[in-house]
């Protein structure tokens, strides 16, 4: 096999993908500015459709609720006198899909928030472009531009080799810029694809020779700026090969499902202290424009696979979770009524989740203010005057605004200018 650096200044596509660095990117990298805090660790999930986040943040206080959703509407919580069932009340207001059950201890230790009624005010209802949108952070023409989890990466200074991981077949657009970043299927499975087998070894010292080895091709700070990105690319891989050396003993159960085994794959590298600071996870299917269901159908399952992930992985990490943030992310909300097939359009504004320990220190702060809260929302209401275009739910709470929280005041990232351009940040008060 004849391996050439030309051939990887070429072949963007496989080993690109794997690595998560776009080679010709590399000269640009730098501009690091600040340094992050150490040991905190962001996870974002992102739930690839458009989930319908009325049903996973249940309204049912609002009385036009269970009126716009009468074969899909989740069934309000019941008293213990009556058996209990339905949803599983949050404040006297908001519910959570009774799938979430395992969610409800967080939601009850304040290590759990959801935001509600969030957006922005240019929606197009297109999962291509929205999904641009919520990776880059930018309004408007998104082709030219990176992720806001990449911009985080470049305007900042991180605490060691490996500091984003998407766990996937390729690097999503979140992480896209001229930071590094890895996309990996699972950190068990780090040979560099190629045709053979054999030829995996003879591609790794390629790379490196490639692009650590050659300085004729390279010369003054464009040369030690490859050579430096490069060797930090190389490092995090064979970093991630010392961490598998051991079996990994997962403090909790984790279900068997996929989600699952990725987000133990993000908690096995958090324990390994390898500088983790953004981990990915896509999550798709939410796209429920037929026969979505209530409880049951395959929405209540898409649900009951998030919770019981989510709640496997903070039991896993205990202590640990005063340091780690888990955010949901997706393209839309759905259309406040059902339509004719049992199922939802798509929408407007949407929920988030927010999971770990800054949550519950927002909350104590709350508390000793005389403010409980477990759902942070400006609510519209569903009412049809109170519905956007008649249809939605109308958005109250700018979706960056809550991406400024978590790249500021949790990953410590003071230059939202840069990561968050063009647009006037407005607190939330999700975390602290």
């Amino acid at each position: 096999m004849h391996l050439t650096r030309r051939f990887f200044l070429q072949s963007t596509g496989a080993l690109s993908a794997y690595l998560g660095v776009a080679p010709l990117d590399l000269l640009a990298a730098g501009n690091l500015v600040v340094p992050v805090k150490r040991n905190r660790t962001l996870v974002v999930i992102f739930l690839r459709g458009g989930a319908d986040g009325l049903n996973l943040v249940v309204p049912y206080g609002d009385e036009s609720y269970s009126d716009l959703r009468r074969g899909i509407a989740i069934p309000e919580p019941q008293p213990e006198s009556a058996g209990g069932g339905g949803a599983i009340d949050l404040d006297g207001y908001f519910a959570l899909h009774p799938r979430l059950a395992a969610l409800e201890p967080l939601f009850d230790r304040d290590l759990a928030v959801a935001a509600h009624a969030v957006g922005y005010a240019q929606n197009t209802r297109s999962h291509f472009e929205e999904q641009d949108v919520w990776e880059t952070g930018v309004i408007g023409n998104t082709v030219n531009s990176d992720g806001w989890v990449n911009r985080h990466l470049a305007t900042s200074e991180g605490h060691g080799h490996i500091r984003a991981v998407a766990i996937g077949d390729a690097l999503p657009r979140i992480m896209y810029g001229k930071a590094p970043a890895y996309a990996v299927r699972g950190i068990e499975d780090l040979t560099v694809p190629t045709a053979r087998p054999e030829d995996a070894a003879a591609v790794a010292a390629a790379l490196e020779h490639a692009y650590c080895a050659n300085p004729s091709e390279h010369r003054g700070a464009a040369r030690d700026l490859l050579a430096q990105t490069a060797g930090a690319t190389l490092e995090g891989v064979r970093r991630l090969r010392e961490i598998t050396k051991d079996p990994y003993q997962p403090r909790s159960q984790y279900p068997n499902t996929e989600l699952a085994r990725k987000l133990m794959q993000i908690a096995r590298l958090i324990k390994a202290d390898v500088g983790l600071e953004v981990a990915e996870i896509d999550y798709g299917g939410w796209d429920t424009h037929q026969n979505q269901g209530g409880v049951g159908g395959q929405f209540g399952n898409l649900t009951g696979q998030l919770g019981g992930a989510l709640a496997a992985f903070a039991m896993d990490l205990e202590d640990q979770m005063d340091d780690v943030l888990v955010v949901t992310l997706t393209d839309f909300g759905r259309t406040a009524a059902e339509n004719g097939t049992g199922g939802t359009d798509h929408g407007w504004a949407n929920c988030m989740f927010v999971v770990g320990g800054a949550v519950q220190r927002a909350s104590r702060a709350a508390a000793s203010a005389g403010n409980e809260r477990k759902v942070v929302t400006d609510w519209p209401g569903l009412a049809p005057d109170q519905l956007h275009e008649g249809r939605d739910l109308l958005h109250t709470t700018d979706f960056r605004d809550v991406l400024a929280e978590l790249v500021r005041v949790h990953l410590g990232n003071a230059n939202l200018e840069k990561v968050l351009p063009n647009h006037e940040v407005k607190p939330v008060g999700l975390i602290a």
